[in-house]
């Protein structure tokens, strides 16, 4: 499916292609002009520039410290899955060894309170 996204793009750029000559030239003179107002964009507006890194340095900051944030709160409700599930095994018995389906309930305990009643004649 990638493949065929790329090949219709391609496809698309291609036939958007200027034939003519003069055209060709025309496109390719402004694309080198355009590469280079953007290469020398700090150049000619340094104060957006320097606002522009400062806004990036707060930016990073605060991505660094979401992310640290999340690794954090992941770590700990890790450690707190493998906690629970060491506690879960009874001193006595290695963790292969537990049997999750036998426990301390009588089959009176497991079954529920209430019952919804059947309704009579069917409705």
């Amino acid at each position: 499916m990638f493949l065929i996204r790329i090949a219709f793009w391609v496809a698309l750029i291609a036939l958007l292609l200027p034939t003519d000559q003069r055209q060709q030239e025309k496109l390719v003179a402004a694309a080198s002009e355009t590469a280079r107002r953007v290469a020398t964009f700090c150049d000619r507006n340094a104060a957006f520039c320097e606002r522009g890194g400062q806004y990036w340095a707060v930016f990073k900051q605060k991505l660094e410290f979401g992310a640290r944030l999340a690794y954090d709160i992941a770590s700990e409700r890790l450690a707190g899955k493998a906690a629970a599930q060491e506690t879960a095994t009874p001193p006595g018995l290695p963790p292969a060894r537990v049997d999750r389906a036998k426990g301390t309930l009588t089959p009176a305990d497991l079954a529920p309170d209430w019952r919804v009643k059947p309704t009579k004649g069917g409705a």
